[in-house]
């Protein structure tokens, strides 16, 4: 019977979606919630977006305010 081999690590050939940014992907976000923050400048289509470590700390910051507004909400 044929396995399947998995590998759980990221692939050498993942980089950030941002533009202009080469860094090896850390996280991994949809895209319709990436395309609301004014910080990122995306590159690539597909539904999820990759970013690194850097990339996601600047859209963190830059959604902050929306995500807390959103939690008080509920």
């Amino acid at each position: 019977m044929k396995h399947r081999e998995i590998s759980l690590s990221n692939p050498i050939g993942d980089v950030c979606n941002q533009t202009n940014c080469d860094n090896v992907v850390k996280r991994s976000i949809p895209r319709k919630r990436a395309e609301k923050s004014d910080v990122l400048n995306l590159s690539g289509t597909g539904r999820k977006v990759g970013l690194c470590a850097d990339c996601y700390r600047l859209f963190k910051k830059s959604t902050k305010k929306d995500r807390t507004m959103e939690s008080l909400g509920r």
